[in-house]
């Protein structure tokens, strides 16, 4: 069953739609909890007309999840400024000043602790993660990197990194990532104009990999042939990142 309801997002000073899917039957379930959740389930509801339908997975799969989709702003501008975890010099993205920081703070001190009140969760950090794609994924990362005492597991699918590849690394380099971590991170074939660029979208992805892998984290890096930067690719790879994420 999918519940929804409108909670402040306090960072905008406005109200977002957050849809719940809750497994049916008793008992208590992890969390995941997902950017751009206007795509999550409905392809009516969906900013580009296809959704990843992912209460249909949920609901054939063999392991309970809740998933929180929160709905982004549908302003391109306001989406890039609240799920960029930096601010980027002007010659990038017209010098935007991210309020990813505020939007994760938002999710940790006034969404999650109503999922945990209203729903059958299990709240601990081992069962709770984080997913997203393109902008959603780089928060995702940040999330996961950032707030890791909070999320042990995060989905991160064509993160946006070429605008803040450095400032992602730096961040990285300074926290403290708990070797139970597990992190899916993937990049499509066809993001990338020609070879020359696939070769370094690919050394960044592997770099960041490595990264977390020499802080004890599992990392499933994951490139997806002929994967373009759309809805329709990247729910594609939903059982493979649920799979490693969960332990299947």
């Amino acid at each position: 069953m999918i519940h929804r309801f409108a909670l402040a997002y306090t960072p905008g000073q406005e109200d977002r739609m957050v849809s719940v899917y809750v497994p049916e039957g008793g008992g208590r379930f992890p969390v995941m909890y997902m950017f751009d959740g206007q795509n999550a389930f409905e392809d009516g509801e969906a900013a580009y007309g296809r959704s990843w339908n992912l209460d249909t997975f949920l609901s054939g799969w063999g392991k309970g999840m809740i998933l929180v989709a929160m709905q982004s702003s549908m302003e391109r501008d306001r989406r890039l400024s609240e799920y960029c975890p930096y601010h980027l010099v002007p010659r990038l993205w017209e010098g935007l000043r991210g309020h990813g920081r505020e939007t994760l703070a938002w999710i940790v001190d006034e969404l999650k602790p109503r999922i945990d009140a209203e729903f059958p969760t299990l709240p601990e950090r081992a069962c709770t993660g984080v997913m997203g794609a393109s902008m959603g994924a780089l928060i995702s990362l940040y999330a996961v990197t950032a707030r890791n005492d909070v999320f042990s597991k995060a989905a991160c699918i064509s993160p946006a990194l070429s605008s803040c590849y450095v400032q992602a690394l730096r961040q990285i380099k300074g926290d403290r990532i708990d070797p139970d971590t597990r992190v899916y991170l993937s990049w499509g074939e066809c993001e990338s104009r020609d070879a020359r660029s696939l070769a370094h979208t690919s050394a960044q992805h592997l770099e960041i990999a490595n990264l977390l892998m020499a802080q004890g984290a599992r990392v499933y890096p994951y490139l997806q042939e002929e994967g373009r930067h759309c809805e329709a690719d990247w729910s594609r790879q939903t059982g493979e990142a649920m799979r490693f994420l969960w332990l299947e």
